[in-house]
């Protein structure tokens, strides 16, 4: 008896866990990301994020975006493999207007090294070290939605690293400004 116990347990752990999978999932559904493939997605509550509104520079003496949003809430976070023979601009680009299609205002946005450094996005904004490529090749933007569930905001960045592959990283973070 206490064997089938711990297995209907366990099994009930389980599809919840492949039930969440499916949510998060149908959650971000942009058409550049078709025939693409993810190779991270988290879910997690996010007491303190912080969403850059600006440029990575240095600021006395330390490297980073001189103006930022301070969020809290459940954050959603996908990173996808493009498919080869996309450019980083183009899958920005298509992802940016899908993302304006559902009425999601662009705050900030930027192309190339007017970015600032692509090792900063990569390793001090997003954590991501697979994320550091060409700064020449980066396009990063700041969003934010309305809803009648109150705000989504959304922090959009693609890259090319040095051998061609290309990265669309896509964060979302429901919750409010503190």
């Amino acid at each position: 008896m206490a064997i089938f116990s711990r297995l209907t347990s366990n099994a009930s752990i389980l599809i919840s866990c492949f039930c969440v999978s499916l949510v998060a999932q149908a959650e971000v559904n942009l058409d550049v990301t078709q025939n693409s493939f993810l190779i991270q997605q988290t879910q997690i509550s996010a007491p303190y994020y912080t969403l850059p509104t600006s440029a990575m520079r240095k600021v006395n003496g330390v490297i980073g975006a001189e103006y930022n949003l301070s969020l809290s809430g459940q954050l959603s976070s996908y990173t996808w493999e493009m498919m080869p023979g996309l450019s980083a601009k183009m899958v920005h680009e298509k992802a940016l207007t899908e993302l304006k299609a559902v009425n999601v205002e662009v705050l900030y946005q930027c192309h190339g090294r007017s970015c600032g450094s692509s090792n900063q996005w990569a390793n001090q904004v997003f954590h991501q070290s697979r994320l550091y490529g060409l700064d020449s090749q980066q396009s990063y933007a700041a969003l934010k939605q309305d809803t009648l569930k109150g705000q989504n905001y959304y922090a959009l960045y693609s890259t090319e690293r040095g051998n061609k592959k290309v990265y669309l990283h896509l964060e979302m973070i429901k919750g409010s400004v503190f």
